[in-house]
């Protein structure tokens, strides 16, 4: 073991701890790549490292690897005019000093260049300054990309993004100030340019616990103490909060300077705000957040103190209500509410699926009878339950509460019994025990119920935390996904990745619990990771590609990373195992079950077994476990529970109900409609698989790596601790490393893709090799001023040993690159000056043409200018007298607009009378005829409308008819003109009103009637006219005798087919009747529509019992032939559905028995005659009218 001296050196104010190293340490080695150290020991390892150190040169390679020292302390070489320096350097990489900003160049140029994905993997111990290294690789690739300014929002979000990572997710630790406590992965998206358009934050594993637990000599997270030291007074009283970070449980581990931090704390305030704002966070989302984080001090500060209950059973109350009501007003919650979550736990109870003993039938076993929200109490003598029906409102829990402790205590004892409490504590939450329990007491009708629980103070006081723990982890979940939705790629096209690894170091503290067993986890496989890609797969390409090699040993922790993550048999599926266990699931039980799966692993070391295998010895709830950078000692107090991580489901659903806009987005399970009862994947279960997915993302990269080294434990500048970073290189496998680097190469590649890209800098293979691919390779490398030394060929690759050389074809490359775009340029030039001269030329013998034929063209051109003078001269006259018609047409048409616009308003004020029997209308101009006529018209329609609205249901009816007389008889019958003015009466005996007629027609259907007049029947032999009552109802025509009534003649309505009447002055009318067979006598045939006789006078015209006989077509006149006409018209056409014809001439047939008989009309005397003076003569089959 080394000897740990302090030696000081005049040269230098870099102290030296461990004097053993003093002999090693060469005052001129000062090299930039350790694999020039010769020889290549660890000592020459070290001493250069000291050597370089004392100078403030922190950064090293090994080979294209990158050695970053933490210098403890700010340097002058992060500038502006660095950055420039290593963009646009000429020469390689190796010729530069080492420095970060050139390892980020060379993955960037890698990437544009050969458009392949590159990924930066920064490791190191926690303390050794990666998160530093990350900024400053993000720094440089912020500013050495171009300066467009659709990028430049882009770039600032990505450089933007670090200052609140760092504010939500970083602490101070015991090695570092700036601590990560959570695994950050940034894939930066570049276009074909290299330009950055857009991004992606990934995050493992927020170290959650702190928030409620810090170690000795730690801080909580950043942003708890710069809200508080940096908000201004207002902010503060809306947030309900005190500038004294001694109010606060959370944050009174804090042993630092508190005037430093204060101060430091306040100016990063301002950072983290500003930054909030750039990358995207409006100002309601900036106060939202601020005002969870302020909920979560607030939370911290309840204290509960235990209370006894009637019953005996312990319970808690809350002391401080105050402190309550400032969380429910910040997280827009009731306060009884949150309360009732923090205090009760409910079981909601589902026992309908129960058969006769009480058991759940059917599928899904006990799930169906008990679904619980939260882990059931241990002590069943600590807690108290209530059984309440699940439809009442949990809004009003403590009204509940009380209903439930003066009705129902008196029933629990009997209800829920002891053993019912010692089943819930046997089965440790499990749904079998508890309904087997139910069973017992017979629960057939509990269907829909719950069971409420009192709580602790010391459970309720671990709610609280894991309520604290939930809320500060999922906001800071939802800050990473809103950034990567601002920063996303918005535009479409082929993309390349450049990701940059930052996760936390690996972690010895002198307490390790559950977080630090997954970041060492986290640390083994990127170990792994590391010494797969740099030796082992390196090691192995050399010789499967038939290079001469000696094998280099190195150390491999695979083991250990199957002792954690190997399935059903590692830490993490043991721990996921003992948490699903439904009874005997403890730390210890998980301790247990460790020392009996790994009791032969040399590996691991559990408490009984520790003296046997190494003189230390740890606490008897712990195991050892044998990482890459040696023993690491865990207790395993609260394994478990955090692996487990399980919010309960009424915390859950009390969150989910708040009205702040962020929380109940943070929620999503306490959502009433989720009924799912699925086990979440533990914590470590999903880092292990997070892990998986970020091993197989990197290796589809190119990989750079930066190996970042503590020089001391104590954060002190200009301390070099010899014993510490020579652990640290032994840990890391950089010896290794680098004898691998010194005597391998440093670059490889297929020969088809060498011979491709470099395929121009040999005239034998440019433009196209048609052979071999090896052996153009090789031509165009004879062709090279290159010496054989410096390559290599294998089987499928070809290998060079030096970047230096690679820079040099690079070189090359763009040297020829450039000459073949100036053959390019000046071919092209060439032929833009031939094309242009041959263009011009063409030109020149056009004008030469064109002026030529000018010359030629003079006399012409002088008679064309006269000509064209006489017609400019014509061309004005004309125009001249164009404007003047249109000054013309303008003037009409102004005055004939005056005229209308008169002639309307005029018209307004002499508006005719409303009546639709007036004629007047004024007079106009003549050009105003046709809109006057159409006015005329309308105004005309306008008051025969306005004339119609105002008819009752009668005058309906006689408008009706009259326009229905209008439609039938105007034009064509010469007595039409007459009934005009006279109203239609249609009962012109008042039959309506005899008693007689009332008796008859209870026995018809003819009740209505129509039309009723005496009228006169021609008789069909003679011509003779004969007085009788004619009456028309609503469903049948009928002739009656005038004195006694009795019905002679019948036809109902349907049976008349047509109407027919001369165009004369006569009011002689025919009504011709459907034909009708006279050997039937039923009943019905009274209803066929035919004309019948009735043989007795006192029978009813119904009577079956008396014959009928068809007597023919009607023939009647009367003085009211128009209206009766109509009448009969419309009845006709409502009886039968369609209208009869109505046939006007002057002659047509009459139908008389079952003889045709010709009627004919002849107009001899005046065209006045009166309705009597007609002459009627039969002759034959012909009956002669004359008027």
């Amino acid at each position: 073991m080394l000897s740990r001296n302090k030696v000081s050196r005049n040269c230098s104010r870099t102290r030296i701890t461990d004097a053993s190293v003093a002999p090693f340490v060469d005052p001129a080695a000062d090299l930039p790549d350790c694999i020039s150290l010769d020889p290549l020991t660890e000592d020459s390892l070290l001493a250069n490292l000291l050597s370089r150190f004392k100078s403030d040169h922190i950064y090293t390679y090994i080979g294209n690897i990158l050695l970053s020292i933490n210098p403890y302390k700010p340097l002058a070489q992060y500038t502006e005019q660095a950055i420039a320096d290593y963009k646009l350097r000429t020469v390689a990489i190796s010729q530069l000093p080492p420095h970060v900003y050139a390892l980020a160049d060379h993955a960037w140029r890698s990437l544009r260049d050969f458009y392949s994905d590159q990924v930066i993997v920064i490791t190191g111990e926690s303390g050794s300054g990666k998160t530093e290294a990350s900024k400053l690789i993000l720094q440089y690739l912020g500013f050495a990309t171009g300066k467009s300014k659709e990028l430049e929002t882009v770039r600032q979000q990505l450089l933007l993004c670090n200052p609140v990572l760092e504010a939500f997710g970083n602490a101070k630790s015991l090695h570092n100030d700036n601590s990560s406590r959570f695994g950050k992965y940034i894939e930066l998206e570049f276009d074909y340019k290299g330009e950055p358009v857009g991004g992606l934050i990934t995050h493992y594993l927020l170290e959650k616990s702190r928030v409620t637990v810090q170690h000795p000599g730690e801080r909580n997270f950043h942003i708890f103490f710069q809200l508080l030291a940096g908000a201004d007074v207002q902010l503060l009283k809306s947030l309900k909060l005190q500038r004294n970070t001694e109010n606060y449980l959370y944050l009174r581990n804090n042993h630092s300077n508190p005037s430093v931090w204060h101060q430091s704390d306040k100016d990063e305030f301002f950072n983290t705000k500003k930054a909030l704002e750039s990358v995207g966070f409006s100002a309601e989302d900036i106060v939202n957040i601020f005002r969870i984080v302020a909920a979560v001090l607030k939370l911290g500060n309840l204290i509960f103190t235990p209370v006894s209950n009637i019953d005996g059973t312990e319970g808690c109350s809350i002391n401080n209500d105050y402190e309550l009501e400032e969380v429910a007003t910040l997280l827009m919650i009731p306060a009884e509410e949150l309360r009732s979550a923090l205090l009760y736990r409910t079981y909601s109870v589902s026992c309908s699926a129960m058969d006769a003993h009480g058991m759940a039938v059917g599928g899904g076993g006990g799930a169906n009878c008990f679904s619980r929200d939260s882990t059931l109490p241990r002590d069943s003598t600590t807690s108290r339950t209530f059984l309440g029906n699940n439809h009442q409102s949990h809004s009003q829990p403590q009204q509940l509460l009380l209903q439930q402790r003066t009705s129902l205590l008196s029933t629990s004892a009997s209800m829920v019994g002891r053993d019912m409490y010692q089943m819930m504590d046997g089965c440790h939450g499990s749904d079998v025990g508890f309904q087997a329990a139910l069973a017992s007491r017979a629960y057939q009708d509990a269907k829909d119920d719950f069971v409420m629980t009192d709580l602790s103070a010391a459970e309720a006081t671990t709610g609280r935390d894991t309520l604290c723990k939930a809320l500060y982890y999922r906001l800071f979940t939802w800050i990473i996904n809103s950034i990567n939705e601002r920063i996303k790629v918005k535009q479409h096209g082929k993309r390349r990745i450049l990701g940059v690894l930052d996760i936390y170091g690996f972690e010895n503290l002198p307490v390790n619990g559950f977080e630090q067993l997954i970041i060492n986890y986290c640390n083994e496989k990127l170990q792994h990771y590391v010494t797969e890609i740099v030796v082992k797969e390196e090691q192995e390409i050399y010789m499967q590609e038939g290079l001469e090699w000696s094998p280099i040993l190195f150390p491999d922790n695979l083991a250990v990373c199957d002792l954690i993550e190997k399935h059903n048999l590692g830490l993490l599926a043991i721990m996921d195992e003992e948490c699903q266990r439904s009874t005997n699931g403890s730390d210890d039980a998980f301790l247990s079950r460790v020392g009996q799966v790994f009791q032969d692993n040399i590996q691991i070391e559990v408490a009984w077994g520790l003296l046997s295998k190494n003189a230390d010895s740890t606490a008897m709830n712990a195991f050892r476990l044998k990482h890459y950078a040696g023993w690491v000692t865990y207790n395993v107090a609260g394994f478990l529970q955090k692996n487990s991580d399980l919010l309960v489901r009424g915390l859950s659903q009390s969150m989910y109900q708040c009205a702040h806009p962020i929380v109940k987005e943070l929620f999503p399970e306490g959502n009433p409609r989720r009924t799912t009862l699925r086990r979440p994947a533990t914590s470590g279960t999903q880092f292990k698989m997070a892990i998986i997915a970020l091993m197989r993302s990197l290796r589809s990269k190119n990989p750079h790596f930066v190996r970042c080294i503590k020089p001391n434990a104590f954060k002190q500048p200009h301390h070099f601790d010899v014993q510490t970073i020579q652990q640290q290189i032994r840990h890391l496998g950089l010896l290794e490393t680098a004898q691998v680097k010194k005597n391998g190469f440093a670059f490889r590649q297929p020969y088809a893709w060498f011979l491709q890209r470099y395929k121009m800098l040999s005239t034998v293979t440019w433009p196209h090799w048609g052979g071999v691919a090896i052996e153009g390779a090789a031509r165009l490398l004879r062709d090279l001023p290159i010496s054989a030394t410096e390559y290599a060929f294998g089987r499928r690759m070809l290998f060079i040993k030096n970047d230096s050389t690679l820079m040099q074809l690079e070189d090359f490359r763009r040297i020829r690159l450039n000459d073949l775009a100036t053959l390019i340029q000046k071919t092209f030039r060439g032929w833009a000056t031939r094309w242009l001269f041959f263009k011009r030329r063409q030109a020149q013998i056009k004008i030469a043409a064109a002026w030529r034929r000018y010359k030629a063209d003079a006399p012409l051109r002088r008679m064309r200018w006269r000509l064209s003078s006489v017609a400019r001269r014509e061309y004005l006259e004309l125009r001249q007298r164009r404007r003047m018609i249109e000054a013309v047409l303008v003037i009409e048409r102004s005055y004939i607009q005056w005229k209308r616009r008169r002639y309307l308003n005029r018209l307004a004020i002499r508006l005719p009378s409303t009546s639709p029997t007036c004629r007047e209308w004024p007079n106009v101009a003549l050009f105003l005829r046709d809109t006057n006529q159409i006015l005329k018209k309308l105004y005309h329609v306008w008051r025969c409308h306005r004339y119609r609205i105002g008819f009752d249901q009668i005058g309906r009816n006689r408008m009706r008819e009259k326009v229905t007389a209008s439609l039938l008889f105007r034009n064509r019958k010469e007595s039409y003109a007459r009934s005009v003015a006279h109203p239609f009466q249609g009962d012109y005996v008042r039959l309506r009103q005899n008693s007689q007629w009332r008796k008859l027609v209870n026995e018809t259907s003819d009740q209505y009637i129509v039309f009723a007049d005496i009228v006169s029947k021609i008789t069909r032999s003679s011509g003779r006219l004969v007085p009788v009552l004619f009456v028309v109802s609503t469903s049948s025509m009928m002739i009656l005798d005038q004195r006694t009534l009795n019905i002679k003649y019948r036809v109902p309505a349907a049976d008349i087919v047509r109407i027919s009447l001369s165009p004369f002055l006569d009011d002689i009318a025919v009504f011709h009747v459907k034909s009708f067979d006279n050997t039937s006598s039923s009943v019905a045939n009274l209803q066929t529509g035919c004309l019948h006789f009735q043989q007795s006078s006192e029978s009813s015209v119904l009577s079956p019992s008396f014959g009928n006989k068809w007597k023919g077509d009607l023939v009647l006149q009367t003085c009211h032939v128009i209206e009766l006409v109509t009448k009969m018209f419309l009845v006709v056409q409502n009886a039968a559905g369609k209208a009869p014809e109505v046939n006007v001439h002057t002659d047509f047939e009459v139908s008389v028995g079952h003889q045709a008989v010709e009627f004919s009309f002849h107009c001899t005397g005046p065209t006045e005659v009166q309705p009597g003076h007609v002459r009627i003569v039969r002759r034959g089959y012909r009956l002669e009218v004359t008027l």
